[in-house]
């Protein structure tokens, strides 16, 4: 008996709203929603609001889907969207805005996909960002600007991923990094820079990891480090500057982990520590140094 009672309750839950117009309403009172249903399906002209009152989209449903011109607002009354569907998918160029009511961005759609060019927007207009899609995917030249209107980073995308030759700026314009990319992922020579225009650090890059000799430089052009790597590990011997240019660290590394002679240097060149290392851990005597002395 009881599983009959529940069945019948059920079954009222599972009924279609009733054809013809509704309202719900918020608990302050205020409506939260209007429309019309068809056959148990949205149809028609629809509103919904804020429950501060204000509007919050307005447009039109078919067969129960968004369908022609939509808007969808901010609390405060500005515009925040602005587009069309087609069978509930969103179609041609749709518009979205930031709450001060400026453009925020653009982009077109095919059958609910991004496709074609899209374009973003900082609050005071300046252009963010812009490139293309081609069925859902990022494909084609891009670039990315500062908030100032200098140029960010600019490349290529290919089915969503960053491919070809890429670079990225400083802020003050300065160019702060250039190499390829493949598949999304670092590939070949890269080369860093501070904002003052030095070089920062050079090597290469095989699917995003360091591979091979890399050297990295202190700020006033100085040598920092010297050394290779192996799958993104250090490999072989390894040197370390001062900004002075004197020696500061001699080791050599397998795998990643020190293995082998160690030997630090204080800013003078003088022989401060040394000793010899295994697989990551201090194996044997230790020697420390005052003044090239042994203590």
């Amino acid at each position: 008996m009881s599983i009959k009672i529940f069945s019948w309750f059920k079954s009222i839950f599972k009924r279609p709203p009733p054809d013809g117009p509704f309202e719900i309403f918020y608990k302050n009172g205020q409506l939260q929603s209007k429309g019309n249903y068809k056959d148990g399906q949205r149809e028609g002209p629809f509103e919904s609001c804020h429950e501060n009152g204000q509007l919050e989209s307005k447009g039109n449903f078919k067969d129960g889907a968004e369908d022609q011109l939509w808007e969808r607002y901010h609390e405060n009354g500005q515009l925040k969207f602005k587009g069309n569907y087609t069978n509930g998918k969103m179609d041609g160029l749709q518009h979205w805005f930031h709450k001060n009511g400026h453009l925020r961005e653009r982009q077109t759609y095919k059958d609910g996909k991004n496709d074609g060019l899209w374009e973003f927007f900082y609050e005071n207009d300046q252009l963010k960002s812009t490139g293309t899609f081609r069925d859902g995917k990022r494909n084609g030249p891009f670039e990315i600007f500062y908030k100032n209107g200098g140029l960010r980073s600019k490349g290529n995308h290919q089915d969503d991923q960053r491919e070809g030759p890429y670079e990225s700026h400083h802020e003050n314009g300065q160019l702060e990094s250039r190499g390829t990319t493949v598949g999304g992922k670092k590939n070949g020579p890269w080369e860093a820079f501070y904002e003052n225009g030095q070089l920062e650090s050079k090597g290469s890059y095989a699917g995003g990891k360091q591979e091979g000799p890399w050297e990295t430089f202190h700020e006033n052009g100085e040598l920092e480090s010297r050394g290779s790597f192996t799958g993104d590990k250090r490999e072989g011997p390894f040197e370390e500057y001062c900004e002075n240019g004197r020696l500061k660290v001699k080791e050599h590394y397998k795998n990643g982990k020190q293995d082998g002679p160690y030997e630090s240097y204080d800013e003078n060149g003088q022989l401060k520590t040394r000793g010899v290392f295994k697989n990551g851990v201090l194996d044997g005597p230790y020697e420390l140094y005052e003044d090239g002395v042994l203590q």
